[in-house]
């Protein structure tokens, strides 16, 4: 009349190191994905930052904002624009900064000059912009005719 199921319910010690195993190399492979598309978003959003704050600065140029050509400096943690076409020489007071976050490279033409009224990019400013953090890379084209692709 005693008998007993040896059969028990529940899970053993060597099934739950198993599933806590799977479940540490599915969570390790996932921040490595969440971290690299972090890093490619901030990318991405400091590149728009960029690309508007240059069209910002061309549209000041073609509205002759204080009758006033304007240009906009561009550096790993802020840009900023401002009045005139020499960046050394400017009135501070009319700067407006904007930071920017996840940048560790900027290279080529990080200094771009619009000339007033019609807004093209001086001879200087045309060309490549490329910014990067680490192994993630964006390239900002500005042309002759003041258009900017990326």
């Amino acid at each position: 009349m005693k008998n007993k199921k040896k059969n028990s319910r529940g899970f053993s010690l060597i099934e739950l190191l198993i599933s806590v195993a799977i479940i540490v190399i599915l969570a390790g492979t996932s921040i490595g994905g969440f971290y690299y598309f972090k890093r490619s978003s901030n990318v991405n959003i400091d590149t728009q930052k960029i690309v508007n704050s240059i069209r910002k600065t061309q549209g000041k140029s073609k509205a002759m904002r204080e009758d006033s050509a304007w240009g906009i400096d561009i550096s790993v943690d802020k840009l900023i624009i401002f009045k005139g076409l020499d960046f050394a020489n400017r009135a501070q007071s009319f700067d407006e900064s904007i930071p920017i976050k996840g940048l560790t490279n900027v290279s080529g033409k990080t200094r771009l000059f619009f000339s007033k009224l019609n807004g093209l990019p001086d001879a200087n400013s045309i060309g490549v912009l490329t910014i990067s953090d680490n192994d993630i890379s964006k390239n900002i084209q500005i042309n002759e005719e003041g258009i900017v692709s990326y």
